[in-house]
C-alpha cells in the first residue's frame, strides 16, 4: 500500500515542481511562446495536484486508520500481539522519512507559489496525520492478530490475509506463503512477530486451516 502510493506521489511530484518552477520564477520557454507567470489556468492545475495528492492519502489514511482499529478489537481474534520492536522501530522510521519529504515539499512550494496552498497544504495536512499516526500506535496498538477467517498486521501497512481459497501454506523461516486457487501466492512476512511467538502464531495458523483441503509444508 504505501510503496505504490510514494511512487504514484513521486511520480505526479517531479512534474508538480518542474510545473512550479516554470511558474513560480517566470521561466521563459521559447517554443510556448510565453513565460510561465502568463500560463493560463494555473489554479485549476494546482486544484487537480491537490486533489490528487489528497485521494492518494486520504485513502491510505482511511486504510491504514481502520486496519489498526480492527486489530485493535482483540476479542475477535483466537491470537493477537503488538508488532515487534524491530519492526515497530521500521514503521517509526519509514514514517517519519515520508513526513520529511511531505514537508520539505510543502515548504518548497510555499516559498515558490503564490497559490501554493491547494497542493502544498493537502501534503502539510497528512505529515501531521502521520506524526498522529505513529503517536497512537507507541503505545501497542500496532498488532498482528489471526481469527477464524483471516490473519491481519496493521502498522503503517496493512496485510490481511484469507484462509478461504486456500490451497497450499508454505511455512518458512522468515514468511509464511499462501498459495490460493487461480494461482495467486500471498507473502506474509513474519518479522513483524517477536522471534519467541513465532513458533506459536504458526501453530495458530495451522488450527484454522482445513487438512483435507489445504498442504501445508515446512521449510523451517
Amino acid at each position: 500500500m504505501n510503496s505504490f502510493t510514494n511512487s504514484v506521489l513521486l511520480f505526479f511530484s517531479l512534474p508538480l515542481m518542474g510545473f512550479c518552477i516554470y511558474v513560480g520564477y517566470d521561466v521563459q520557454i521559447d517554443f510556448l511562446h510565453m513565460s510561465g507567470a502568463e500560463l493560463p489556468f494555473q489554479s485549476y492545475i494546482y486544484l487537480g495536484f491537490g486533489l490528487l495528492f489528497f485521494g492518494l492519502l486520504g485513502w491510505r489514511s482511511v486504510r491504514r486508520w481502520m486496519g489498526v482499529y480492527i486489530a485493535n478489537k482483540t476479542k475477535r481474534f483466537a491470537w493477537n500481539t503488538p508488532i515487534s520492536s524491530k519492526r515497530k522501530q521500521r514503521v517509526i522510521t519509514y514514517t517519519l522519512l515520508e513526513v520529511l519529504v511531505m514537508t520539505s515539499l510543502s515548504f518548497a512550494l510555499y516559498k515558490i507559489l503564490d497559490f501554493w496552498v491547494l497542493p502544498a497544504g493537502v501534503l502539510l495536512f497528512f505529515s501531521v496525520e502521520s506524526i498522529v499516526f505513529i503517536l497512537s500506535g507507541a503505545k501497542n496498538r500496532f498488532r498482528v492478530g489471526v481469527s477464524s477467517k483471516a490473519i491481519i498486521a496493521a502498522d503503517r501497512e496493512v496485510v490481511i490475509v484469507y484462509f478461504s481459497g486456500l490451497q497450499k501454506i508454505t511455512l518458512g523461516k522468515d514468511s509464511i506463503y499462501f498459495d490460493y486457487i487461480k494461482e495467486l501466492q500471498l507473502l506474509f512476512p513474519t518479522d513483524c512477530i517477536e522471534k519467541d511467538q513465532i513458533s506459536d502464531f504458526k501453530k495458530e495458523v495451522q488450527k484454522r486451516i482445513d487438512r483435507d483441503k489445504v498442504l501445508i509444508r515446512n521449510r523451517d
